[in-house]
């Protein structure tokens, strides 16, 4: 089942305040509790949606690294699931482009990224990562983007129209 415009709205709801009550999200969007409750578990269930804590790992100390992977020999989509493995690695994607995939990791040191890049260049199939460091951050994971009409579309939605 294609998400739908009260699917987004919970999904931007969640995404201010993942501890937000089903009650209060229902009184929200004008429908029951019991909808709210299904349609998260169904966002849920099919990948669509997933509730986490986030946090800014440089306050915590730790590094924050962005990495562009190419892949030769083989296939970038089971290169991209044996990285998965690693628990460092927070986020694997495959690219279009002129990298295959892109990863981001949170060292806590230097010396724990060392040992992460030799863990990636260990890996069969990869054959050059490029790095990046964060020094600061200044905004993550907002998902803004599903406000607009190519988030819409991304959601399984017409693309026409404002969702707000």
């Amino acid at each position: 089942m294609a998400a739908d415009d009260l699917d987004r709205r919970l999904v931007e709801l969640l995404g201010e305040d993942g501890r937000r009550a089903y009650t209060d999200i229902a009184a929200v969007v004008g429908v029951s509790e019991a909808t709210v409750r299904a349609r998260i578990q169904r966002l849920t269930v099919n990948g669509t949606l997933r509730i986490v804590a986030l946090c800014n790992p440089l306050t915590l100390g730790h590094q924050s690294v962005r990495l562009l992977l190419t892949v030769r020999g083989l296939s970038p989509r089971n290169v991209a699931k044996s990285l998965t493995s690693i628990p460092m690695i927070g986020h694997v994607a495959l690219t279009a482009g002129a990298h295959d995939i892109y990863l981001e990791a949170t060292p806590r040191d230097l010396g724990q990224l060392a040992d992460l890049l030799d863990d990636i260049r260990r890996t069969p199939g990869v054959v050059t990562i490029d790095q990046f460091v964060l020094t600061r951050l200044y905004k993550d994971y907002s998902w803004n983007g599903l406000r607009d009409q190519s988030g819409q579309r991304a959601m399984g939605g017409s693309g026409s129209g404002s969702t707000e």
